[in-house]
């Protein structure tokens, strides 16, 4: 499976920097692997870093008192985490925790600090990055919140579809190993009902399987209204 790798100045966020800027934005950067399962960082922790996910894909999840774990998101390459440092020191809301294999970038809360006294339009572009991350998550959680099982499913593999998808003649390939338990923790259900979602959809010829990634069939006539 082709893994992208995100070069900083593909990033909308760096577009603009001087020459001399870039390279010392990336000179001071420090570069971190992790392996599948291991974390990043952890809930509660104090923020203090920022990370840029160059190639692989994180989860956040947030853990109850009760233990009970919700998966907030997926990340992926080019996406920023750790973005409470630019407000304030405060504690991590949720852990994450590589999918696969992941290459970061780690940004001192000083470093952006600095190109935005060099340049203060860098500061519009960090307000702006943070300010459509807000409304696609607003925007996510107002179209799934009081759906159906189902229809929630559904709707969960269409945006990672969105986000992480090969697109084939007939199909997009999800290039994401997850767990049926992964998918169950992303939209507030129980395993079980999520693998009886997954019947239904494989014998409506919506969703497959090929390996451990799942598939959606491009079919214009398939409507999760099938499912009312």
């Amino acid at each position: 499976m082709k893994h992208c790798i995100i070069c900083l100045q593909q990033l909308d966020l760096f577009q603009g920097l001087e020459r001399d800027q870039f390279t010392n934005l990336c000179q001071c950067t420090n570069r971190k692997r992790l392996s599948r399962g291991h974390y990043l960082f952890h809930q509660g922790e104090a923020t203090s870093t920022i990370y840029l996910i160059k190639s692989g894909k994180l989860k956040l999840v947030q853990t109850a008192e009760d233990g009970h774990e919700t998966i907030l998101d997926v990340c992926g390459p080019g996406e920023v985490l750790g973005e409470l440092s630019f407000y304030q020191e405060q504690n991590e809301y949720s852990s994450a925790i590589a999918m696969e294999e992941v290459c970061i970038c780690c940004f001192s809360k000083l470093q952006f600090e600095g190109l935005i006294k060099q340049d203060p339009s860098f500061a519009l572009r960090i307000i702006g990055y943070l300010g459509q991350k807000r409304y696609e998550t607003m925007l996510k959680s107002g179209k799934e919140s009081g759906l159906p099982v189902k229809e929630r499913l559904l709707q969960l593999f269409y945006r990672l579809a969105e986000q992480y998808g090969q697109e084939r003649p007939t199909s997009t390939l999800i290039d994401l190993k997850i767990t049926q338990q992964e998918l169950a923790d992303m939209i507030g259900s129980s395993r079980v009902m999520v693998i009886q979602a997954l019947k239904e959809f494989k014998a409506a010829n919506i969703i497959d399987r090929e390996n451990r990634y799942f598939v959606l069939k491009n079919d214009p006539c398939t409507s999760i209204h099938t499912f009312e």
